[in-house]
């Protein structure tokens, strides 16, 4: 008999962290066979890949992206399933074709969540009483909002944990960094219309030039959501840019330019961030986190950044015994991957 096949579209690194685990591991387990896709420019993008894919030993097709976006259906044809990280009802991204493809041909989809934080999942100001067209969903923890999903939908769930773990060590800067005594990180998500505006991003960097200005002994690391920029707070990052002792950590261009949310957190000593999955990523790697202006219920047991006094106090007393507490709730990442496969196969 053939095992099922469940295809897997590596179409950035988000993929690649959230969804190789799995697919590595159901080809170790041998009840479902991965069909894996991944756009030429994401392995040379990030050569630390390639190493990885290669000892995976995973059934993969390596195009150009505009290859794998063309003519959808000749790739979809290869499988049974699908696995996202977006319900093919709701993607609005360049791979929309794909997923109207999917619904033509009623291929089954399984749907993944990649973020702690996430649109039509989790935030308060989503719609109630979304319907989900993929038969499985594997969530972190249960949902927080209940009717944000539809009845049906809620009857598909599998809650099985945080299931992102470090694929490859974190990796040192390209370029020397301004000597200091600790590296501090803010990391920042301004960027979903509805739930930050001018005014919040105003607050957090005025936090964070008053600090650099009290600690010029320390290095003080800002990171943008997987290191973009954004209308929204580029004025922002210019005026701090001369400052002696901030550097940013950039996707595409600084001294930290190419670097993950991991590799950046590999110089932490400490970090303060949104409330978003970068705080998981830090809590993984026992570093010790707070939470600026915690507006949601996640991260309840981490310490709170509303002013100056409370960034002075974290720092000063770096702890790292509310991290348990974290772990505890979202559980050992290893197991979470189990979980998925059990699910998965199950479904298939």
């Amino acid at each position: 008999m053939t095992e099922p096949r469940l295809l897997f579209f590596f179409n950035g690194m988000p993929e690649y962290e959230a969804l190789f685990p799995i697919a590595r591991r159901l080809k170790q387990r041998g009840l479902v066979e991965p069909i894996c896709f991944s756009p030429s420019e994401v392995l040379r993008r990030e050569p630390r890949l390639k190493p990885i894919v290669a000892a995976s030993r995973l059934d993969f097709t390596i195009r150009p992206s505009r290859w794998l976006k063309l003519f959808p259906k000749q790739w979809l044809k290869r499988g049974d399933a699908a696995i996202s990280m977006v319900d093919p009802t709701m993607d609005g991204s360049s791979t929309r074709p794909r997923s109207l493809a999917m619904l033509e041909l009623g291929i089954p989809t399984i749907f993944v969540q990649h973020g702690v934080m996430q649109g039509k999942l989790n935030l308060s100001s989503d719609k109630r009483n979304i319907h989900y067209q993929s038969q499985l969903l594997l969530l972190f923890e249960d949902l927080i909002i209940p009717d944000i999903l539809s009845p049906e939908t809620r009857e598909k769930l599998a809650i099985v944990g945080f299931i992102k773990p470090l694929l490859f060590p974190p990796c040192p800067p390209k370029l020397p960094l301004p000597k200091h005594d600790r590296a501090i990180l803010f990391c920042h998500s301004f960027r979903w219309a509805g739930r930050y505006g001018e005014e919040d991003v105003a607050r957090f960097y005025d936090l964070v030039r008053r600090f650099a200005a009290a600690h010029q002994n320390d290095l003080i690391i800002i990171r943008s959501h997987r290191g973009k920029s954004r209308a929204l707070y580029r004025a922002h990052d210019k005026a701090l840019s001369d400052v002696p002792n901030v550097v940013f950590s950039h996707a595409y261009r600084g001294p930290l330019s190419g670097m993950s949310m991991t590799d950046v957190l590999g110089l932490a000593d400490a970090c303060i961030s949104t409330a978003s999955t970068a705080v998981l990523d830090g809590v993984y790697m026992d570093v010790p986190m707070a939470i600026y202006e915690n507006d949601q219920p996640v991260f309840q047991g981490l310490p709170n950044i509303t002013g100056i006094d409370d960034v002075e106090f974290f720092v000063s007393n770096l702890s790292r015994t509310d991290l348990a507490e974290i772990r505890s709730h979202y559980g050992d990442v290893e197991k979470n991957i189990e979980k998925c496969c059990d699910a998965i196969e199950k479904v298939m």
